[in-house]
């Protein structure tokens, strides 16, 4: 299922299209996204769609993977629950970060959980960013962010939605729901980023064959 952009950009008056700053173009990018539970799918769903992003919208590793291997060059995002169980969120998001055909687009894992084990273990294998529900506006606002320094650390030609260097959202103390643990994402400088996975004794895991991914 896909966000039609237009319809949220045309909608009304405009006083809900979230959209307004003129450099940049959200509606340029496309977010895959991926949760099996029905409701919460719809309500990241409106609210990628309100941030004005190009959405799909698929319910299972499985259906990623099918996703990836028909679209994968359209792709910027991939914004994925981690409890489709745990196991097969793993499964999924280790088989893509070895791929290299596909490992350039980032992987942000979402869940009403944050225990620090869960967190470490998506971090350890490749995931951008980790969010914990219920998600916020501005954290979806700036997940763009996430493509543009995939792109520039790969040195891949950067997709044409920026007229600025940056556009992005602050964080509003106000918003209560919960915060992303920006700590280990894609941001993180690479010395900094492998002192901290030295002091966790993180290592390595080996190649997913895709077989392995249940459906």
């Amino acid at each position: 299922m896909d966000c039609q952009e237009d319809d949220i950009l045309n909608k009304g008056d405009g006083s809900n299209n979230i959209n307004k700053n003129p450099f940049l173009d959200r509606s340029k990018v496309r977010i895959l996204l991926c949760d099996n539970d029905a409701k919460n799918s719809e309500e990241v769903f409106a609210l990628l769609c309100k941030c004005s992003y190009q959405v799909t919208k698929v319910r299972s590793p499985r259906q990623v993977i099918d996703a990836l291997n028909a679209e994968g060059p359209d792709i910027d995002i991939i914004l994925s629950e981690v409890d489709l169980p745990i196991s097969k969120g793993l499964k999924m998001l280790k088989y893509i970060m070895r791929n290299n055909e596909l490992r350039h687009i980032p992987i942000i894992m979402m869940s009403a959980q944050d225990e620090v084990s869960i967190v470490i273990k998506c971090l350890r294998l490749g995931a951008a960013d980790y969010l914990v529900k219920p998600l916020r506006t501005n954290e979806l606002l700036n997940l763009w962010t996430h493509m543009w320094r995939r792109r520039h650390m790969l040195g891949l030609v950067e997709k044409n939605i920026l007229n600025c260097d940056f556009d992005l959202v602050g964080s509003d103390p106000s918003d209560a729901n919960t915060n992303s643990t920006t700590l280990f994402s894609d941001d993180t400088d690479d010395k900094s980023k492998k002192n901290t996975l030295m002091e966790i004794g993180i290592s390595k895991n080996q190649e997913c064959d895709v077989s392995t991914i249940p459906c």
